[in-house]
């Protein structure tokens, strides 16, 4: 291909009016899209700024938040393990620990059918009183019952509970086996 040529051709066809009228536009255009782009650069510049800091003092506030909920959840724990010391300090005997359950039961309407209580095996570590309980009563109030042990004045947890239904009556019968940590006796902590 001859540049020459090809040059000259477009000479040629920059003088049909169509063409100038196209050139013209085109720088028309051309003018438009940078004065646009000089309006436009600045402000989207700044947009982009500012959505920086907005991001930056939403992670500032995100943290401040888990900083907050962590405080809290400190404050709740160390209130719990001071009200857990108090439970391991309470010295319960099986006499209170049966007069708890039955409070607890009248309470709730449920009805405690038989109860078996046996010292804990590894009593050097902590000792230990295990109650199996067996209960019956409507559901909501066995749920109650079971809740309300954690309320006793001693370290109790439910290790273990069995649910049926009582046939016809609407009533629920269940095994609940219940471990009452209780306080190291002096004679135990001396010879551990």
């Amino acid at each position: 291909m001859n540049v020459q040529r090809w040059l000259a051709d477009l000479r040629y066809c920059a003088r049909h009016p169509w063409a100038r009228i196209g050139v013209w536009v085109v720088t028309a255009a051309a003018g438009v899209m940078i004065i646009a782009m000089a309006v436009w650069w600045p402000a989207q510049h700044e947009q982009s700024v500012l959505g920086e800091e907005i991001a930056a003092k939403r992670r500032h506030l995100v943290q401040m938040q888990q900083a907050d909920e962590l405080v809290r959840a400190y404050t709740q724990t160390r209130k719990q393990v001071v009200l857990l010391e108090q439970k391991l300090e309470h010295a319960a005997t099986q006499a209170q620990l049966v007069q708890n359950f039955a409070r607890i039961a009248r309470q709730h309407g449920v009805k405690i059918i038989s109860e078996t209580y046996e010292e804990g095996r590894n009593a050097i570590a902590q000792p230990t009183l295990n109650a199996e309980l067996t209960i019956q009563g409507p559901y909501p109030a066995l749920r109650d019952f079971l809740r309300d042990l954690s309320a006793l004045p001693t370290w109790s947890e439910v290790q273990e509970v069995r649910l049926e239904s009582a046939q016809g009556t609407g009533m629920q019968k269940g095994r609940v086996r219940v471990v009452t940590y209780r306080r190291v006796q002096s004679e135990q902590a001396k010879s551990s």
